[in-house]
């Protein structure tokens, strides 16, 4: 049976969910919904941002930048429920990593510069429910991937999309997780819900060059000059 379409145009990533919910990342992210996972992990002695695994084909398995990977293990080194990290790039058996919101090489390297093995990690990615969310945001406000002049290439600014985007997954995920009207998670689906409305009333998609003024809005999918 073949796979349905997907997206190829998504409007956020596993790390812009991070930014907005940092401690319920790891809760939030399906299980089942692994890339790739190992206790293998090596860093190299240096000031290194690149983690090499024999077992793991980063690659192949599917991780590109704007994913996330949990670092577990060394306790002495990664404290806690470890240490989150945005993906920067994938080749092969090599993952670089970098400060989750931070450019490239920006703020302490992860490991300390006599390297260190044996490290536990964790690529989960909630890619389907990003995916979903990008889908009816195009569908609310016209945007095609057919339709020249209308697809998701031509927008001019993704970043009201963006924020729309993450908060759609966080309403389906808090309300996947919430147990009952009460506790933490059902008090965060109120929460999220809310900004999500607020988002979607204010939100205007702006299309072609600074110089082309057109505009869809939630009140109406029909183009505005």
């Amino acid at each position: 049976m073949s796979q349905p379409d997907r997206l190829t145009t998504l409007y956020a990533a596993d790390e812009d969910v991070a930014v907005h919910a940092p401690g319920d990342f790891a809760v939030l992210v399906p299980a089942w919904q692994k890339l790739a996972q190992g206790i293998d992990g090596v860093f190299a002695p240096g000031p290194t941002w690149a983690l090499t695994s024999a077992t793991s084909d980063f690659e192949a398995a599917g991780a590109r930048p704007g994913h996330v990977v949990q670092l577990r293990k060394p306790s002495s080194t990664f404290k806690g429920a470890g240490e989150f990290f945005a993906v920067a790039g994938a080749v092969g058996g090599s993952l670089t990593i970098r400060r989750i919101g931070m450019a490239a090489g920006v703020g302490a390297p992860p490991v300390p510069a006599s390297g260190i093995s044996g490290v536990e990690f964790l690529i989960a990615t909630l890619d389907p429910q990003i995916e979903e969310a990008s889908f009816e945001l195009n569908r609310r406000f016209a945007i095609d991937p057919l339709t020249p002049g209308r697809t998701p290439s031509d927008l001019r600014d993704v970043r009201e999309l963006r924020r729309a985007c993450v908060l759609g997954v966080l309403v389906r995920r808090y309300a996947a997780e919430a147990r009952g009207s009460d506790g933490d998670f059902a008090q965060k689906l109120r929460q999220a819900e809310a900004e999500l409305a607020e988002t979607l009333a204010r939100l205007e998609v702006r299309w072609g060059s600074v110089a082309d003024r057109s505009s869809s809005s939630i009140f109406s999918t029909r183009i505005v000059r």
